[in-house]
């Protein structure tokens, strides 16, 4: 097995960090020509039609990148007939943070892994999904009740960490659709921002 290949191989097994995969992705040419010599790629499957280039583009650095990273590179291994077994930590750290989150939330999960999960201090499975929940109500506070977004949840963060929500307050016969405007405060700055959703 060549060096390009013992990495992917490595990386999908979980042996190699997503850090130390994403370096050797920019660094290292051998991984390029090994993602790229993929002759029974269907063009039409939602890797498009070059497993580097597919690769190459998605976040590494946040769980849902490296469980997609990881698929494609799954997915390459057995169209070149070679063995692995691929780790389950990538998707079940996706599935916790999924879990922990309240309906209200969708935190980006690149947020959520520098300035959360780096304090799990060894946590895992219920444990760890226990304990993210709990900061998560801590960090993400509201005056009375939580948002009721008629869109995906849109909670402002800035560099003072998450906005607190005061309230929400419908706007009706002001824009083309039925809006709702959600104001959320920083304390830090004692200053207001405004989140607007039409429907």
């Amino acid at each position: 097995m060549d060096e390009a290949i013992h990495n992917i191989v490595a990386f999908v097994e979980g042996r190699m960090d997503p850090g130390d995969f994403e370096k050797l992705l920019h660094d290292e040419p051998g991984i390029e020509r090994a993602l790229n010599d993929d002759p029974t790629l269907k063009p039409g499957s939602y890797i498009g039609g070059s497993t580097f280039l597919f690769v190459i583009k998605q976040n590494i650095s946040s769980p849902g990148g490296v469980l997609n990273v990881q698929g494609a590179l799954r997915q390459f291994l057995e169209r070149k007939q070679i063995a692995c077994k691929p780790t389950k930590v990538y998707s079940d750290l996706y599935d916790i943070i999924l879990s922990a989150q309240p309906r209200w939330l969708d935190v980006p999960v690149d947020w959520l892994k520098q300035h959360v999960l780096s304090a799990a201090e060894g946590r895992k499975k219920k444990e760890l999904r226990d304990w993210l929940r709990q900061k998560l109500l801590e960090l993400f506070r509201y005056r009375d009740k939580p948002p009721k977004w008629i869109q995906s949840p849109n909670w402002p963060i800035n560099e003072n960490g998450p906005l607190v929500f005061l309230g929400q307050m419908r706007i009706p016969n002001y824009f083309h659709d039925e809006a709702v405007v959600y104001i959320f405060h920083d304390s830090k700055t004692n200053r207001c921002e405004t989140v607007i959703q039409v429907y």
